[in-house]
């Protein structure tokens, strides 16, 4: 793997920064708005409909308690979905502190082996966290109000 500087043609954002943008500003909004109003509906997960717990869940809860400084309680809920956050907020940095002001973004460049083992840790780590939620029970636990 290598990694390069790169200069993308327009200063829009690529659909993976897109994507982050859109779920941050989300999670910038529903996270505190879901403390402070009581009338604000509830996520309605695959636990709710199935009575199963999805490899995600408990991710709302994580990036909370990480939001609010609780590092360790987020790895508890959901170690994935930590990482998964951190992966949203290096897009982020990525496009405001590079792309936007100098027409410049962090590429890494892999060849198709390295892409085909990166998918297959990828779907491993999907599977061990999957096992570890199941295992832990936090999907059930309620956050603790940090206020």
């Amino acid at each position: 793997m290598r990694v390069r500087i790169d200069q993308p043609e327009s200063r829009f954002p690529s659909p993976w920064e897109l994507y982050s943008l859109i779920v941050l500003i989300g999670a910038a909004i529903y996270i505190p708005a879901s403390y402070f109003i009581s009338w604000f509906p509830p996520l309605h997960s695959p636990l709710r409909y199935s009575g199963i717990a999805c490899p995600l869940c408990g991710g709302t809860r994580a990036v909370t308690a990480l939001v609010t400084g609780q590092v360790v309680l987020a790895l508890k809920y959901n170690p994935l979905a930590v990482a998964v956050f951190l992966a949203f907020l290096f897009a982020m940095f990525n496009f405001f502190v590079l792309v936007v002001p100098f027409r410049k973004r962090i590429v890494f460049v892999l060849t198709t082996w390295q892409i085909t083992l990166l998918w297959v840790l990828v779907g491993l780590a999907f599977a061990a966290n999957w096992a570890y939620v199941l295992w832990a029970g936090m999907y059930d636990q309620p956050l603790p109000n940090p206020f």
